[in-house]
């Protein structure tokens, strides 16, 4: 009996996962920069951005050249789609921020990495740093 109720758990916990992902759709972006997300570097070109949770955001290169999953902090309690991403730039470096939503709310954070950190650092003094954003479809 008991391994009934498990794969049944199992069962519709895996439904609402995929009804939520399904839910939050996909939007997609050409990125002409390489870029990192927390340590994770990913090459320029056409993105799949996915938001399956309002902490977890899935970031697929179209062409199968580099993928990463990234945790967010959720700036609302009820997630709104995503339109534009924010990029932190610092010299050619740069490192996703946030995503904003079409009325310019921030949506979710990222936490800027050890690297990050690093490089803002070291760039600092060089006042080559910015802020970029990129329209989502």
């Amino acid at each position: 009996m008991k391994p009934t109720i498990a794969i049944a758990f199992l069962a519709s916990t895996m439904l609402m996962a995929l009804t939520s992902a399904s839910a939050q759709g996909k939007s997609r972006a050409n990125i002409p920069f390489d870029f990192r997300v927390g340590s994770a570097l990913l090459p320029a070109g056409a993105y799949e951005i996915e938001s399956t949770d309002p902490r977890v955001v899935w970031i697929r290169n179209q062409n199968g050249h580099g993928s990463v999953v990234a945790l967010a902090m959720t700036t609302s309690g009820e997630t709104k789609p995503a339109a534009r991403l924010v990029f932190n730039r610092y010299g050619e470096q740069y490192f996703l921020s946030e995503t904003l939503t079409a009325s310019g709310e921030s949506e979710q954070k990222f936490a800027p990495s050890k690297l990050e950190k690093s490089v803002r650092a070291e760039e600092a003094s060089l006042e080559t740093e910015g802020r970029v954003q990129i329209a989502l479809k």
